[in-house]
């Protein structure tokens, strides 16, 4: 064991006394947030977001396309990427608690850490994956701890929080994965390329895509292109539109737009193959969709 128990359970503490809902729950810092499900869940879509997580109690898995990501006490999830997924609690309750990932952030302090190494050497083998996990370490418990602890004081939040979050993404980047991430995250990395196409892709749920679009905004070939977002998001560029397109549906749905406005909002011109995408991806027609 890499950690002290009494951290961890300190930190469950924490994340018990700043979780009080059931989900997600906001805090006073913006990018950090609890999380709290006390009842196993079912496989069902879902969306991962960019986040560090330490994972105090519990055990959560994500599918994505043939993969499963499993994640359980003692490792930090690392996500830098919305990724569409399969979601499943297997093991209950799920405490966590995670910092949102900003990459231009993120890429600030790896550019502030290559000036003291003098840069690092790409590795021979890189793994391009843009969620994994790795070992809790009390590197990472002690700041997370400190982050929680000035929610006590917005004072102490308000002027202490960006340091200790930068810590955070210091650790990640000085672990022997972030070591990897580090090379994927310079200005032409593979994450920072996908990462803008990614982007397009969420604000533009509207417009149609193509492979040779979306690879002439990352400036590589359609087949370097292909290959290099599967590698990194786990799906194919158009899955994974097609993804978050559906997803985005449903939160309309359920936010009480009727079926047609959802599909015409993220650019589906034809209700019928809407309503049959919708059903083959959530296992329900969109008027069945659970509020």
């Amino acid at each position: 064991m890499r950690y002290q128990k009494s951290k961890l359970d300190e930190l469950t503490e924490l994340i018990l006394q700043y979780a009080p809902e059931e989900g997600v729950n906001a805090t006073h810092i913006d990018q950090l947030s609890t999380a709290k499900i006390s009842s196993p869940l079912k496989r069902r879509p879902g969306l991962d977001i960019p986040i560090i997580a330490v994972v105090a109690q519990g055990r959560k898995q994500s599918y994505v396309a043939d993969q499963v990501f499993d994640y359980q006490a003692g490792h930090v999830i690392v996500i830098c990427c919305p990724i569409p997924v399969e979601i499943e609690i297997v093991e209950d309750p799920l405490l966590l608690v995670g910092i949102s990932v900003n990459l231009s952030r993120l890429t600030d302090v790896l550019l502030r850490l290559d000036r003291l190494d003098g840069g690092v050497a790409r590795p021979e083998q890189v793994d391009l994956s843009s969620m994994f996990s790795i070992p809790l370490t009390d590197d990472f418990l002690n700041p997370f701890i400190r982050l929680l602890k000035t929610l006590g004081d917005t004072r102490d939040a308000d002027m202490l929080s960006n340091s200790i979050i930068d810590e955070i993404y210091y650790r990640l980047l000085s672990d022997e994965r972030g070591q990897q991430l580090r090379s994927l995250l310079v200005q032409n990395g593979e994450i920072q390329r996908i990462s803008r196409v990614v982007e397009y892709i969420h604000r533009n749920l509207d417009q149609p895509v193509s492979v040779d679009q979306l690879a002439g905004m990352a400036h590589m070939s359609r087949t370097v292109f292909y290959e290099t977002f599967k590698n990194v998001m786990h799906l194919s560029p158009l899955q994974y539109a097609k993804s978050v397109k559906l997803y985005e549906a449903q939160k309309l749905i359920k936010e009480g737009k009727r079926a047609n406005e959802a599909a015409y909002r993220v650019g589906y011109n034809s209700p019928v193959q809407f309503s049959r995408e919708y059903k083959r991806y959530f296992g329900y027609s969109p008027s069945a969709t659970p509020l």
